[in-house]
């Protein structure tokens, strides 16, 4: 079936505001972790999209953490939006940036280089995570958050598995 140009052109119109409408329901923080497009796969720099970009712990402790991948930024950073959610356990003491690291497929660690709270109350709490760039000469298959020291837990992990 054909539209009309008027059509067409309304219906364009509309799919675009409605997307403008969205962006702009975004937080401040959200909009400027934009991922930037993956480089070429031959390419041993980029960090692929993973399989399933958000991954959830089950709950050890109480807490429920969830990670969602934001992917590589402008900056070279690594993004990764966390989440915690409990019922019972006071949350605003955990410190983010010290207890939680990014590991490699090799074993190797890196620290958050920064922390920006989205939402910090007692029960639930959430932010973006940054962290450097991993090897640039590893082509990752996986990549694990660590989440340490959190509800009595002494180590979580969630894993990111990427498409090469």
């Amino acid at each position: 079936m054909r539209l009309p140009q008027g059509a067409l052109y309304l219906a364009t119109t509309v799919i675009l505001l409605l997307a403008a409408c969205q962006a702009g329901a975004d937080t401040a923080s959200e909009a400027r972790l934009t991922a930037i497009p993956t480089q070429s796969p031959s390419s041993t720099n980029d960090v692929a999209r993973p399989i399933k970009s958000t991954v959830r712990d089950s709950g050890a402790g109480g807490v429920t953490v969830e990670a969602t991948w934001l992917g590589r930024q402008a900056d070279g950073t690594i993004a990764i939006k966390l989440t915690l959610d409990t019922h019972s356990v006071d949350l605003t003491s955990f410190d983010v940036a010290t207890n939680v690291t990014l590991r490699d497929e090799r074993g190797t660690e890196v620290a958050v280089s920064s922390w920006q709270d989205e939402r910090r109350d007692s029960h639930h709490r959430s932010g973006v995570l940054r962290f450097p760039a991993l090897s640039s000469d590893t082509n990752q298959e996986r990549v694990t958050l660590v989440v340490r020291n959190l509800a009595g837990v002494a180590e979580r992990t969630l894993s990111f598995e990427f498409q090469r």
